[in-house]
């Protein structure tokens, strides 16, 4: 008798594989994001370590990345937001894998609502600072997602 590991579901075997593929790689730009605030950023003034202590290990490392170029600039400042915004949406799709229609509505919302709180940054009632490359790496991961999941997946699924 063959064993069903990993199929919570009962779905399609193929569609649970990617599935998978899609929760490992969500994580790991999330993880990706983190890293890269946590190790290149000055995080003294983040709330987190209002309640936690902070790592000692954090502050002596050394970025390799010059912050005064663009590329420094936007691997540290655009990178991380770009990372968890698709890291939000591969979730998002994992949900929504087979239901387009669904998949679409969430998407968007899930848009919507990290551009309102990058714009809401303008205000001096919210903490942060408003940057439009956030804005432009939240449409260039958004991009990518759904170029990956038209060339590679929607074609397995199908």
């Amino acid at each position: 008798m063959k064993q069903n590991c990993g199929n919570i579901t009962g779905a399609n075997p193929q569609i649970e594989r990617i599935k998978w593929v899609y929760v490992i790689t969500a994580f790991a730009a999330f993880v990706g994001g983190v890293a890269i605030y946590a190790f290149f950023r000055n995080i003294d003034n983040l709330v987190v370590f209002h309640f936690f202590p902070k790592p000692l290990f954090l502050g002596s490392l050394s970025a390799p990345v010059r912050p005064g170029t663009l590329p420094g600039y936007l691997f540290v400042y655009n990178l991380p937001h770009g990372l968890w915004c698709l890291s939000g949406l591969m979730v998002i799709r994992v949900i929504w894998l087979t239901n387009i229609k669904w998949r679409a509505i969430y998407g968007g919302l899930f848009l919507v609502v990290i551009s309102a709180l990058e714009i809401s940054q303008l205000s001096e009632n919210r903490n942060g600072t408003f940057d439009v490359l956030d804005l432009i790496s939240y449409g260039f991961f958004a991009f990518v997602e759904s170029l990956a999941y038209n060339t590679f997946i929607k074609r397995s699924i199908v």
